[in-house]
């Protein structure tokens, strides 16, 4: 092959394979295989949904690693600094603000506030007695943590006067079991195994939020929900009473560029895993398209809107991740290797033809001087065309270019014999 058309092959190439690795880096058409999802403390529900969410993304190829965490606050500290992929936050939370990097995927579930006590002052409404019993508020990143503090605050209590443990739930429950606590908080879903066992426990007894309904009204962030009398032993009816609960909303968060398919696909495996009814909805309650103070991504407005992504109805995941994978690359191939591969002819014949016009131009030049030059001048033409005629001859061109290379050939013979004629 012609070393020009090697050339101009490998330009193309080329500029080809720059297109199609900036068309990949602009279209990002390639999800990320692994996730890493902050979950919880052990034995809390966000412990629980992150193994189901492990579960249930595994069958559609997507390893999720959990990344365990004190709770919804580091979690969010963790999904700013880009060191988790997804988490479980908690609605309304002030911190929020400021994290303009991450995207909502709706709410999830409720969130309550369940406390546990031995405290019989406790249970008759006198918060005082939290003054002199020992109380675990969950670790120093949780919700329990920070909504526990702001409940003492409210109602006159001061932090520095009371002694708190910030324990993570398993230890917080066996202590409490044992007797080496008086009084737990903790925040999470009643899928929590830790929630399971207290709720039907004979030896600690639910604390019924009385004025439930004045947090609501000042909080409008929360939620007032109601336990059923016995729904942890109905034989023997643990609770003795219907006991009203504050709750949060939890809700899944994601770092605002993860891959826009990726999100559907979390969302597909939400709807799956919180759609099933709980102690407090019916099914198909959640996931809900809500946003608070971190708004919903453009990917979870579509699927709450139109359901999963066309290609993902269409296709299998990894089959829909290839489809798009070739969808960026025919862009740049049929919008710019195929002009490119197209213009090789003409461009090749600009180039052969460019060729034989500079020996033309040359052999014009001396022509044209042949009858008004000294006998000195006469022979540096000769000695030029001599040289123009070996450079012709050992001219490498494509069958197709033989006519134009022999009549040039027979051009310079032409010349060559007139140079003679006057030299004598």
């Amino acid at each position: 092959m012609n070393r020009v058309t090697v050339l101009l092959s490998a330009i193309a190439l080329l500029i080809t394979a720059i297109s199609v690795y900036l068309s990949f880096r602009l279209l990002d058409p390639t999800p990320p295989k692994t996730l890493i999802l902050a979950t919880g403390t052990a034995g809390s529900a966000y412990e629980e949904m992150g193994r189901s969410y492990r579960k249930t993304l595994r069958e559609s190829g997507v390893e999720v690693q959990l990344l365990a965490s004190g709770g919804a606050l580091e979690n969010l500290e963790l999904l700013k600094s880009g060191e988790a992929d997804i988490g479980f936050l908690t609605m309304g939370y002030p911190a929020a603000q400021d994290a303009v990097n991450l995207r909502s995927l709706g709410a999830m579930f409720f969130e309550p506030l369940w406390v546990f006590t031995q405290d019989n002052d406790l249970l008759e409404g006198n918060l005082d007695s939290l003054r002199r019993t020992r109380i675990s508020i969950g670790p120093s990143k949780s919700r329990s943590n920070s909504a526990s503090r702001k409940l003492f605050e409210l109602n006159g209590l001061a932090t520095s006067d009371l002694n708190l443990f910030e324990l993570d739930p398993t230890t917080a429950a066996q202590q409490l079991k044992q007797g080496k606590l008086d009084t737990l908080f903790i925040t999470g879903n009643s899928i929590s195994p830790v929630i399971k066992q207290l709720l039907s426990s004979r030896n600690t007894v639910l604390v019924d939020f009385e004025r439930a309904d004045a947090y609501v009204a000042l909080f409008p962030e929360l939620t007032k929900l109601t336990v059923p009398a016995g729904v942890g032993d109905l034989a023997l009816n643990i609770p003795s009473s219907d006991t009203r609960l504050l709750a949060f909303t939890a809700m899944l968060g994601v770092n605002k560029d993860l891959h826009p398919i990726t999100q559907s696909l979390v969302l597909e495996a939400a709807e799956r895993i919180h759609a099933k009814p709980d102690l407090f909805h019916q099914a198909g309650v959640f996931p809900q398209a809500r946003d608070q103070l971190i708004i919903l991504s453009d990917s979870a407005k579509a699927y709450y809107a139109d359901g999963r992504p066309l290609l993902l109805r269409l296709l299998p995941y990894p089959v829909a991740v290839l489809f798009m994978q070739l969808i960026a690359a025919a862009i740049p191939l049929l919008g710019i290797a195929y002009p490119m591969f197209k213009l090789l002819p003409s461009a090749f014949h600009w180039i052969m033809r460019h060729q034989f016009y500079r020996v033309y131009s040359e052999l014009r030049q001396i022509d044209r001087s042949i009858g008004n030059i000294t006998e000195a001048e006469l022979k540096t033409h000769l000695e030029r065309l001599e040289n123009l005629e070996q450079k012709v001859t050992g001219l490498k061109v494509p069958i197709t270019y033989s006519t134009m290379l022999y009549a040039l050939k027979g051009h310079i013979g032409s010349v060559l014999k007139r140079v003679r004629d006057a030299l004598g």
